[in-house]
């Protein structure tokens, strides 16, 4: 997957753990989880074997010992490359969970429905979780009560996405991702005003 959709998904895992167990600022957390989901990437490039010991579940035991003991930077950087490593499960190449014990890549999805990185498939990925983070966001700073009243999608072609998700909240909140000629456009509208 490219690096804007694990920084995504690290930005709202650790936005949902926040939402659960606040330990960190929202913005300074999803600013770190989302930095430290291509950390996994970045490790793998330094000791040259990609999909190596940054895509391993042996670097989650000390970064998990780190979040217990500083959970202000410990549960946004657990929070980042755990993401990166369950995204990878759903690409192509999948993950090797057990390196270097095994060098097996494991799949979370059969091998026709995979995410092949660039392609539609992780656009409409990014697209949805750009719309979970913005509600978990909002979800996490008082503004929804959390009940979901409708999610639509609108595929108009095999290029333009529309997700339009709208919430209960206190005040009424529509908020629509448009994903048209390789750009995205993120609406939130208050009906109020």
């Amino acid at each position: 997957m490219k690096p804007r959709t694990h920084i995504v998904a690290g930005a709202l895992l650790f936005i949902i753990i926040n939402t659960l167990i606040p330990a960190s600022g929202l913005i300074t957390g999803a600013l770190l989880a989302g930095a430290s989901a291509v950390t996994p990437d970045i490790m793998d490039f330094l000791t040259g074997r990609h999909r190596g010991i940054g895509h391993s579940l042996l670097i989650l035991p000390p970064l998990l010992l780190f979040a217990v003991k500083s959970p202000a930077y410990g549960i946004p950087l657990l929070a980042g490359i755990t993401s990166h490593i369950i995204m990878d499960l759903f690409t192509v190449y999948g993950c090797p969970l057990l390196y270097p014990l095994k060098d097996t890549p494991y799949h979370c999805l059969r091998r026709k429905n995979r995410i092949r990185t660039g392609t539609a498939g992780e656009w409409a990925l990014l697209s949805f979780l750009i719309v979970m983070v913005l509600a978990f966001s909002l979800l996490s700073a008082g503004a929804l009560d959390g009940t979901l009243r409708e999610v639509r999608v609108e595929k108009e072609n095999l290029t333009d996405v529309k997700i339009n998700l709208m919430l209960e909240a206190r005040r009424d909140v529509n908020i629509t991702v448009i994903r048209e000629n390789c750009s995205e456009r993120i609406i939130v509208d208050y009906a109020d005003r």
